[in-house]
């Protein structure tokens, strides 16, 4: 891989990871944080529904906008937007006005795999989109390991509100390694055919083209169970499992290298059963990891050890699903690659929204929310791979 190849993996890495960043880092913080403004850990818990939601309607935008203006004009917006709303973090003095923050944070932090699965489409196809892919999601499997972890320290040491002045900083950050590392990847002439007022149009004829939602709709049911891991595991490793928060983060942490390591598999197996065989054999690990899951809870015979166990498995097979079904909804479409991009992300982010949602309304003083909502997710992303992807290996895949 040659230099140029590396410094765009780098950058786009890094601006993928500030959505790690703002959903991770605070989330060994959040049972201390409804006390702290005065409110319940169910409105805590929504704050990563805000967030998604944000993160959602973020993304149609910048999709079809950079499409038009070109990727790192709309880079620059979203981290301005992203910067403003971690600040009002900070400020937050009650529970609603620190959802509308996190919406507005959102709404700055979607901007990363959009552009990310933007650019990489505008450079390429094939196998050589997947490992650059691959390498972005690897540089983007840092953040995780890392933010829970800073966060349990800075928890350590000061106040949550702390966390969200890092990511501040990190946000000023990502902007100069943009500024650094990443050049602009959208062609002059295909910018000035794209119309972003004809983005409702692309939009609805991405929702019925069978090049893009098989694997879209994939994409999002696993991600509607990443999501819903993420806004609620908290609550269950910590409160009723009755880990501490250092602990709690580094589980997290082990777990985010576990997606690392499902990424960098993928690709090199797909060599030997096509792109979409890497998915439908992960999705099936996925899906097995979390019924059982469920299954030991509803008998009584769940362990935290084997809650461990299974959440390494299943975020793992994770890592096989995402970036796959990323570059298989994208092969078709480089024409329109950010509003192919926003749509996949939006029904994705859309999904974990409603995931976190089922959470916050459902929960309990038990794990049983959570893994349900998990094990629906599981199931649904293996039948839409096995029922609608079509042959595990296609001609082109060979080819390539």
């Amino acid at each position: 891989m040659n230099k140029k190849t590396l410094s765009i993996a780098v950058a786009l890495g890094a601006l993928c990871a500030l959505g790690p960043f703002a959903t991770d880092m605070h989330v060994a913080a959040m049972p201390r944080m409804a006390g702290d403004l005065a409110t319940t850990d169910a409105t805590i818990q929504l704050n990563m529904m805000t967030y998604f939601v944000g993160f959602t309607l973020g993304q149609l935008f910048y999709g079809p906008a950079s499409d038009r203006t070109g990727r790192k004009p709309m880079i620059y917006l979203a981290l301005a937007i992203f910067i403003a709303g971690s600040a009002g973090c900070v400020i937050a003095a009650d529970g609603t006005q620190f959802l509308a923050f996190r919406f507005l944070q959102g709404i700055g932090g979607s901007i990363g795999m959009v552009i990310a699965t933007a650019s990489i489409r505008d450079l390429y196809t094939g196998h050589e989109a997947a490992k650059l892919m691959s390498l972005v999601m690897l540089v983007l499997g840092v953040a995780p390991v890392i933010a829970p972890l800073a966060g349990s320290l800075i928890l350590e040491t000061g106040h949550w509100r702390t966390i969200f002045t890092v990511l501040i900083m990190l946000g000023l950050l990502v902007a100069f390694v943009v500024l650094s590392l990443l050049p602009e990847t959208r062609m002059p002439e295909l910018r000035a055919h794209s119309r972003p007022a004809a983005a409702l149009h692309w939009y609805g004829r991405l929702l019925f083209t069978r090049s893009f939602i098989p694997y879209a709709g994939a994409l999002a049911f696993a991600q509607g169970g990443f999501f819903a891991y993420i806004a609620g595991s908290s609550f269950v490793l910590i409160n009723v499992y009755g880990m501490s928060p250092v602990e709690y983060a580094l589980v997290f942490s082990l777990n985010s290298i576990g997606i690392g390591i499902g990424t960098q598999i993928g690709p090199r197996l797909s060599r030997r059963i096509g792109i979409r065989g890497v998915v439908k054999a992960s999705s099936a690990i996925y899906a097995l990891a979390a019924v059982l899951m469920l299954a030991l809870e509803l008998t009584g015979n769940g362990s935290l050890l084997s809650i461990c166990i299974l959440l390494f498995i299943m975020v793992m097979a994770l890592g096989g699903i995402m970036p796959s079904c990323n570059i298989l909804a994208m092969e078709s479409h480089g024409a329109i690659a950010g509003t192919a991009a926003a749509l996949m992300g939006a029904l994705g982010f859309g999904a974990g929204a409603l995931g976190s949602f089922a959470i916050g309304i459902f929960a309990d003083d038990s794990a049983l929310p959570l893994l349900a909502v998990i094990a629906a997710c599981a199931v649904a992303t293996t039948l839409t791979a096995h029922l609608a992807f079509g042959p595990s290996r296609v001609a082109h895949e060979a080819a390539i």
